[in-house]
């Protein structure tokens, strides 16, 4: 399928419902069918409609969602094109004044997308809009609310970057303008779209939702956090799939990269990739002395772990 045109998108269909709900899937039936009842069991006061797209699942999950979830619209795909791309075919099939985008392994416990259509439409001044999420327990989890620096993306490319302390930089926790909101669960405009048109297909899995941001606020639109209402998050048991780790691991690599290249400096494109092969090759030695040790596992691959310093080798320089 030809990938779609970032820029000037317009709408096809006419705006007939509250909320479209868009949700990605990949090998992700039980959390999935979980989630669809959720979103049933906990909206009401709005019309909205669910909109799964599902990258060539192989555990049945379009019979399952077809089967239990009739109202339910599915969108099959005969390969997996990616986080941004799947969610751009359900922006084009939506018909919602506002589009949210949640994740498959989240849950709503409370009337969550009542809430935020009702802050936005008394808040006009918001065209993206991400909720509170909290874990397991019920315990907030740390988001980023700001635009990562280059210096940032150097701390997570040498696994120095402490997720746990963005919840003491967030701040108080009420409704606020700020840079960017967790892809786990957001809802935008349907008018932001026609504005700065649809996700980036060039990011395969992570950053989309950092680029969407970055994007409206450059045209001045404005971003709102509001944990006056949370999803609870299954903590990415949507991508932590043990069969596909290589493919998460090079995938988003090669979605940082084109992050860097579209946003940070020459220089600092040159630094931080330079960072990611000295990463990859400290990797491959720790492997290396594994294997020696015999304690090799298929989660620590050492021809994997080869193949990521060959890559980052071919890139540097690109």
């Amino acid at each position: 399928m030809t990938p779609l045109s970032i820029s000037g998108f317009k709408f096809s269909q006419p705006t007939e419902l509250d909320v479209s709900i868009v949700i990605v899937s990949f090998n992700t039936r039980e959390i999935l069918l979980n989630c669809l009842e959720s979103i049933q069991k906990h909206t009401e006061g709005i019309s909205y409609e669910v909109i799964v797209v599902d990258n060539a699942s192989e555990d049945k999950t379009i019979e399952a969602v077809a089967e239990r979830f009739l109202s339910v619209q599915v969108i099959a795909n005969d390969d997996n094109r990616g986080f941004s791309a799947a969610n751009n075919q359900g922006i084009v099939s939506s018909k919602g004044k506002r589009i949210a985008f949640l994740n498959p392994d989240t849950l709503l416990t409370e009337n969550s997308f009542q809430k935020i259509f009702a802050y936005m439409e008394s808040h006009p001044e918001y065209s993206i809009l991400g909720s509170g999420i909290v874990d397991e327990n019920n315990l907030p989890c740390p988001i980023r609310l700001w635009e990562d620096t280059p210096q940032d993306a150097v701390f997570k490319v040498l696994n120095l970057y402490n997720p746990s302390s963005e919840l003491r930089k967030m701040g108080e926790m009420k409704a606020k303008e700020v840079e960017v909101i967790s892809g786990c669960c957001f809802v935008v405009d349907r008018e932001l779209i026609e504005s700065i048109g649809l996700m980036d297909e060039n990011y395969f899995l992570y950053n989309e939702e950092d680029d969407l941001c970055r994007r409206a606020r450059k045209q001045g639109k404005k971003i709102c956090f509001f944990p006056e209402t949370s999803v609870q998050h299954m903590q990415g048991q949507s991508t932590h799939q043990s069969r596909y780790r290589e493919k998460v691991i090079l995938k988003t690599y090669q979605s940082n990269l084109y992050f860097y290249s579209k946003y940070y400096s020459y220089f600092w494109n040159l630094v931080l990739r330079f960072l990611y092969k000295v990463s990859f090759f400290i990797g491959l030695a720790r492997s290396a002395l594994r294997h020696l040790k015999k304690s090799n596992t298929t989660e620590d691959s050492l021809s994997f772990k080869m193949k990521l310093l060959l890559m980052s080798s071919r890139t540097i320089f690109l």
